[in-house]
């Protein structure tokens, strides 16, 4: 048994008594032993399943249950597509983009309404990035589930996760950010077609900004969503490309 080994099977004794009230320390360490994992080009198949297996604990306790991912991806592309509808709808009230200032309210309160479905859109559709690029990375996905800020997202299969090269998990949440602005622009595309309407330019544009000023500071921190998953794995991926060199 490996050193790493040794320690996740004292996390795992820990953390498997009450997983909602694992303590912090113990917490840390087991991320930072993860870290160390992923700059491994070659992982130790049983200190995988052991983190992948302590990981799935600490998950269920922070984030609830796990749903079955077509299932539930399914209805969400249906919630999606009722939203697309919804602001099709909404078009069939014009809008006059160039005279914003003389706008009454009742044509503000349409653009508030086109507003909310394209939000819609954008939500219900942001978990077909993840699926996209876990396929691409050939990272398996668990299911659906709630993310910190009670949005959909999808669940990672950790083990395929940490066997992934490092350059791959770093492009699988770039592409999952990305995403989120894609879908936005093609919602805008479908609204200058059929209105002239720029409502879904302006999230797009937020989104844009955001994530890549996100990139841009490199800020790792998970509250900084796909982008800051991004920025940790090319942190991490630095140590992998040297690891890898040793080998």
């Amino acid at each position: 048994m490996t050193e790493r080994l040794a320690q996740l099977e004292e996390i795992y004794n820990i953390v498997i008594q009450n997983p909602k009230e694992a303590p912090a320390e113990t917490r840390k360490l087991f991320w930072k032993l993860v870290r160390q994992i992923k700059r491994d080009p070659k992982p130790d198949e049983q200190e995988v399943l052991k983190a992948a297996e302590i990981r799935n604990i600490l998950f269920e306790a922070n984030r609830g249950r796990t749903f079955s991912l077509w299932p539930v991806l399914s209805l969400l592309i249906v919630l999606g597509l009722l939203m697309l509808w919804g602001y099709v709808w909404a078009l069939e009230s014009p809008l006059d983009w160039y005279a914003i200032p003389s706008w009454t309210l009742i044509q503000w309160g349409n653009f508030g309404l086109r507003f909310v479905f394209v939000f819609g859109i954008i939500a219900f559709f942001y978990p077909i990035g993840r699926v996209i690029a876990g396929k691409w990375a050939g990272i398996k996905l668990e299911g659906m589930c709630r993310d910190e800020f009670y949005e959909p997202t999808v669940k990672i299969d950790y083990v395929t996760f940490l066997e992934t090269p490092a350059w791959k998990r770093k492009w699988f949440f770039f592409f999952a950010g990305l995403w989120t602005i894609i879908t936005s622009l093609l919602t805008w595309i479908v609204g200058m077609i059929l209105a002239m309407d720029y409502t879904a330019l302006i999230p797009a544009i937020v989104l844009a900004f955001f994530e890549g000023s996100v990139v841009h500071s490199g800020n790792a921190s998970h509250t900084r969503g796909e982008m800051g998953h991004y920025n940790r794995e090319k942190k991490i991926e630095r140590a992998w490309k040297k690891n890898l060199e040793k080998l």
